[in-house]
């Protein structure tokens, strides 16, 4: 059973119950969510969600503080899951000071993403620009007035960089990795060596295919997607990956500070991952949690390695053991460097707060 699948299923419901009771009263502005929401998570989940659609801020209700109004709006985002996330993350991160309304037609603030162009549309060009890349890609600073991303880069006050890894699953913690894998580990004792699952072919697959081939000749790799399937169709990328004691979960592209989800698709499954792509990963993730592969030159030392933990069990066991994360506060740190980052600029006049020179508008 996918392990999100109740949570998902509440949520749903909880929002169709607060549906039902918007229609019955007709207004939006009498009705208190909090009496039908029996947790905080869903309650938040339920008020962003209208919020978003409705423009109603129910996360402001019952504050006494003066706040600063501002126009903001999100553009350019894929319509998944963690796209969702990180807009649900900034608006709570700013309703502490800010009241909150989201206005497409001409928003003060714009935040967008790398999933297409509406950020150029000619009534964004006033707007405040702030670029939000989760993909291997550098922010234009003739287009963004500021930007987060991944990135090692530096640019005084217009720029943040932040791990994917903590950005869009900062929720995740070595508690939670610790309980999946111990539900791994009580498994009984039959588990397959190593899977991959590639779905583009396209995007630096040379070196991932080099080392399946190297791999292969000491023991067959399951392959679960679109490329070179031998398996079969998988419905669930984890509980797949979860069969296996390695997953292999290389980038597609290499890039310094550029980390996907793979990696972390692979620790949630309870696999040691063998990864290569960030050659800084090891700031923050604990290099005795996985097997990095940095060069091409590696790759025989590295198979040798997983030859002894495939061999050696208590090995084995000993790596899924180990905390993911090195720095147990390091997800509480971003989060405020990013609370400021944002605050910083939302709080400055908004003349001041522009970055770039807009001819067009001299």
């Amino acid at each position: 059973m996918n392990f999100y699948l109740p949570f998902f299923i509440i949520n749903i419901a909880i929002l169709y119950i607060n549906i039902i009771i918007l229609i019955k009263n007709k207004s939006f502005k009498n009705i208190d969510l909090k009496f039908i929401i029996f947790n905080k998570f869903y309650f938040n989940n339920i008020s962003f969600y209208l919020n978003s659609k409705y423009n109603i801020n129910y996360l402001k209700k019952n504050s006494s503080e003066k706040k600063s109004k501002i126009e903001l709006y999100f553009t350019d985002f894929l319509n998944t899951g963690y796209q969702y996330r990180i807009k649900k993350s900034i608006i709570l991160t700013l309703k502490e000071k800010f009241n909150i309304s989201l206005n497409s037609l001409n928003p003060e603030y714009l935040i967008y993403n790398i999933y297409g162009c509406l950020h150029l549309k000619e009534n964004y060009n006033k707007s405040i620009k702030i670029a939000y890349y989760t993909e291997n890609q550098l922010p234009d600073f003739n287009i963004a007035d500021y930007a987060i991303g991944q990135a090692h880069i530096n640019f005084l006050d217009r720029y943040m960089k932040i791990p994917y890894i903590i950005g869009v699953f900062s929720h995740f913690n070595n508690s939670y990795y610790k309980y999946i894998r111990q539900l791994v580990l009580k498994k009984p004792k039959r588990k397959k060596f190593c899977a991959a699952v590639i779905s583009n072919n396209k995007s630096f697959t040379y070196f991932r295919l080099n080392f399946i081939n190297e791999l292969n000749k000491y023991k067959k790799i399951d392959m679960g997607g679109n490329y070179n399937n031998n398996v079969g169709v998988i419905k669930n990328k984890n509980e797949f990956l979860s069969s296996y004691k390695f997953s292999i979960s290389m980038e597609n592209s290499e890039g310094d500070g550029y980390i996907s989800e793979k990696i972390i698709d692979s620790f949630l499954s309870g696999t040691i991952p063998i990864y290569y792509g960030d050659y800084m990963i090891d700031e923050y993730i604990n290099p005795k949690s996985y097997i990095l592969i940095k060069r091409e030159e590696d790759i025989k030392e590295k198979i040798e390695y997983i030859k002894k933990i495939d061999n050696d069990d208590k090995l084995y066991r000993s790596i899924l053991e180990e905390n993911i994360l090195l720095d147990t506060k390091f997800n509480e740190k971003i989060i405020e460097q990013k609370k400021e980052f944002l605050i910083n600029i939302f709080s400055q006049d908004i003349k001041k707060a522009r970055r770039i020179d807009n001819y067009q508008f001299k």
